[in-house]
């Protein structure tokens, strides 16, 4: 292995294999411009070869740099297994006609439960599905622009933040480690998703990154 393919393996680490691609091309025609140049200078060839490659500069920086503007192996997956649920649930009439029923079936649970007594577990179960409405509603909603995919997901996480916050009420910080643990799947999934649309523009931006 080279002292090139070494650099090129540390700086495309974690990076998706349209990254990695895009990064070799690049560097390479880089890295074969120094060298020409320097041979041209007059250097011998070893050392045209070793001033070539300082001239790229760290691999592990420029890892760390190709990262925040490239797609990473795990966003790509994230990109992958979206498109995947997002064609199964098109494919699948029967089941996107199910969504509307879930509202109508946690009322009648609500119901039931009010009727027999059980007035608290009633408004739990109310608050809880209010909370949810937003993730049941996401598939018929017309969010297909930058700022209306802004006002869902901030209306998405203020409903399921409040929805928690109210079923605990005054024990919340005594239950905030479930608290954490409930939310913390959710959050991570954004934040990946943030990081894809900062590196995506918008006319690539698949379903899943609208909500």
């Amino acid at each position: 292995m080279t002292g090139l393919d070494n650099w090129l393996t540390q700086a495309t680490r974690h990076l998706a294999k349209d990254s990695v691609a895009q990064v070799r091309a690049e560097i390479q025609q880089h890295y074969e411009a120094a060298r020409d140049a320097a041979i041209t200078e007059g250097a011998a060839a070893d050392e045209a070869d070793r001033s070539a490659l300082n001239a790229l500069g760290d691999a592990k920086t420029a890892n760390r740099q190709y990262r925040r503007v490239l797609l990473t192996s795990a966003e790509a997956r994230m990109l992958r297994e979206g498109n995947w649920e997002a064609s199964a649930l098109c494919s699948r009439p029967w089941l996107k006609r199910l969504f509307p029923a879930v509202p109508a079936a946690v009322l009648a649970v609500v119901t039931a439960l009010f009727f027999t007594g059980h007035a608290a577990v009633a408004r739990d179960v109310l608050i809880g599905g209010i909370g949810m409405s937003p993730l049941l509603a996401a598939p018929f909603l017309p969010i297909y622009t930058r700022s209306r995919s802004h006002v869902f997901r901030v209306i998405k996480w203020v409903a399921m933040t409040g929805a928690l916050l109210f079923v605990y009420g005054p024990e919340t910080f005594k239950w905030s480690w479930l608290l954490l643990s409930c939310l913390w799947p959710l959050a991570q999934t954004e934040w990946t998703r943030a990081s894809i649309r900062r590196k995506l523009p918008v006319a690539a931006w698949p379903r899943q990154l609208y909500l």
